[in-house]
């Protein structure tokens, strides 16, 4: 998800371009794999120290149900908002003197040929963009601690484990 922004670097504060994001990469990522093209729009606006990059991003992923490892399909849709900043001068290309006060992320620069790299960023917000669980299903009942049957799908007839610290409890529920 490469695009060539020379002519935008150039332009004056406020000059804004769209583009579109179509990219088909259904690799693994983190935990996940993409099932569904990456699509998006996203406005890109010159501003005094690069370009800010705007717009909405939305795939499907497919994950594991956190209770019953069943494979789930998620629909994401992202909100991005990133500022890009040149590595180096047009014309000329003399390297930019950056603030030593501001965050500098590789993934949100420019580089010498003026290609701007939105992937790192989308996949950064895809990222953040998940849940902590994700579950198949609401009432999810997940595997059986002991032999591993999806609770979901067949019943077992396995005990739960006695705790220690409860036994002296039981001997007097059994004294009754």
């Amino acid at each position: 998800m490469r695009y060539k922004v020379a002519d935008l670097v150039k332009a004056p504060p406020g000059a804004t371009r769209w583009i579109e994001v179509d990219d088909v990469e259904s690799a693994e990522h983190a935990g996940f794999r993409v099932v569904a093209p990456v699509k998006g729009r996203m406005r890109l606006m010159r501003s005094p120290a690069g370009i800010l990059v705007e717009g909405r991003i939305s795939t499907t992923l497919n994950l594991e149900c956190s209770r019953c490892l069943e494979p789930v399909e998620l629909p994401i849709d992202v909100e991005i908002g990133e500022h890009f900043r040149p590595t180096v001068t047009i014309p000329g290309g003399a390297p930019v003197l950056t603030d030593p006060d501001e965050e500098d992320e590789a993934i949100t620069e420019i580089d010498e040929r003026q290609m701007m790299d939105l992937s790192g960023v989308i996949w950064q917000n895809i990222e953040l963009a998940l849940p902590a669980s994700v579950l198949c299903r609401p009432d999810c009942a997940g595997l059986c601690a002991q032999c591993g049957a999806n609770r979901n799908l067949e019943t077992c007839d396995c005990q739960p484990p006695v705790d220690p610290r409860w036994v002296g409890l039981a001997k007097l529920i059994d004294k009754r």
